[in-house]
């Protein structure tokens, strides 16, 4: 199990380090906000490598990023392309959001077990 912690770390430090572009290529000002994001759970895969963190932690975290994906869900736009639209880059953001609940949900069932 370290070993996945740490190559998800690895994933979400990289994920975390491609943010900085947001500004420039989609014209967003959250970049920094997707940044810290991505650099939290990168961060918290790190800690969970050695130690089990508490799994209402865990799973607030989840629930929390989960629902922002549902919410940014809302502004795809399903008749242009869905990822990698450089008008609309609500695809690549809700997937990449429902990539950190889902990693997070399997570290609270971990937790918990």
């Amino acid at each position: 199990m370290r070993t996945a912690c740490l190559m998800v770390t690895a994933l979400f430090a990289l994920f975390s380090y491609w943010q900085f572009n947001d500004l420039e290529q989609y014209g967003t000002q959250l970049w920094l906000g997707w940044t810290l994001l991505y650099a939290f759970v990168s961060a918290l895969s790190l800690f969970s490598a050695w130690q089990r963190l508490p799994r209402l932690l865990y799973w607030s975290a989840a629930i929390a990023i989960g629902l922002m994906a549902a919410f940014r869900s809302l502004e795809i736009d399903s008749t242009a392309g869905i990822l990698n639209n450089p008008h609309n880059p609500a695809g690549n953001e809700t997937g990449g959001l429902l990539l950190l609940a889902l990693w997070l949900a399997f570290l609270g069932w971990r937790a918990a077990r």
